[in-house]
């Protein structure tokens, strides 16, 4: 799943290519949007794009007269830009065109995609409950914030681990950013937030958005002494001279040797949502030895 970093290079690609321009065709093939537009695509013609950003893992684009437009990629989301012309062929995955003077974006595979009139962030449900984003468009991320909701009183005996893939106590951490972030931090994945002291907490201040912003800088979040390090040693990566496995310290890394200690990076599935109707899980990477984990003692 795309995480706050790509989430956040997609939306600079649309806003570089829709920003300030007209609309000239806009169409979308999800539901509620294809209704929305069925009833009001009149509305937007002539009608300038002011402005696309991301919110964690969300997209939002605003229009002229308070009109959006909204997506989240989920797993195999994607957007993709054209200049001038997009292809005049519907590719079964498209999932919505828009179109303007000089350009245009097509959204492929995402299963959400909304159209809308008003303040998305009232009206969409999700955007109205999201924490602290991990890629700050003012720079400066919100610390208070984030110990705010960590610490309320539902979150306290949540594990770390499943706390930071909640969108509502961090906006844009995902599968590897949260990997990344506790082996940076040296936390147990497990340890619950009740028992994370200040230095830990501290740290997590620390690494979330400066991992986020590595990350979407360079598009890894190991650092390049390390990435110089396992494009070295062939011991390191499965696959020598592939650029992709030297991107992480952890993720997906498993079996292979810890960058800091040696020991063999560890996966385990870990419960990251559960209540009485369902209950969900994720693997999460990990280094015994730096991250302090004991198996025989993880509940599962």
């Amino acid at each position: 799943m795309p995480e706050g970093p790509e989430v956040r290079k997609y939306a600079d690609a649309l806003d570089a290519v829709l920003r300030n321009k007209t609309l000239t065709f806009f169409s979308a093939r999800t539901v509620n949007a294809k209704a929305w537009l069925k009833e009001n695509s009149s509305r937007l013609e002539g009608l300038r794009v002011t402005r696309v950003f991301s919110r964690g893992k969300h997209l939002i684009g605003l229009i002229e007269q308070q009109f959006y437009f909204h997506s989240h990629l989920m797993m195999w989301g994607r957007w993709q830009t054209f200049v001038p012309d997009p292809p005049e062929e519907i590719d079964r995955r498209e999932r919505a065109r828009i179109v303007v003077n000089g350009g245009a974006a097509i959204l492929y595979s995402a299963p959400i995609f909304n159209v809308g009139e008003g303040d998305p962030f009232k009206q969409i449900e999700h955007l109205r409950t999201l924490g602290p984003d991990v890629l700050p468009y003012s720079g400066k991320f919100d610390e208070q914030e984030l110990m705010r909701r960590l610490r309320a009183g539902k979150n306290r005996r949540s594990t770390i681990g499943a706390a930071l893939l909640n969108q509502e106590i961090v906006a844009g951490l995902g599968n590897y950013l949260r990997a990344e972030v506790l082996f940076a931090c040296k936390i147990n994945p497990w340890k619950t937030v009740n028992r994370l002291d200040e230095s830990e907490l501290n740290c997590l201040i620390r690494m979330i958005p400066k991992l986020s912003r590595r990350s979407y800088i360079s598009g890894a979040t190991a650092r390049p002494v390390d990435r110089e390090r396992m494009k070295g040693d062939p011991s390191l990566v499965y696959q020598p001279g592939r650029e992709y496995g030297t991107r992480h310290m952890v993720f997906r890394r498993t079996n292979l040797p810890c960058l800091r200690c040696s020991q063999p990076i560890k996966q385990l599935r870990q419960v990251t949502h559960s209540n009485a109707a369902e209950e969900r899980e994720r693997i999460v990477y990990f280094c015994r030895k730096c991250q302090k984990v004991d198996p025989s003692q993880i509940r599962r």
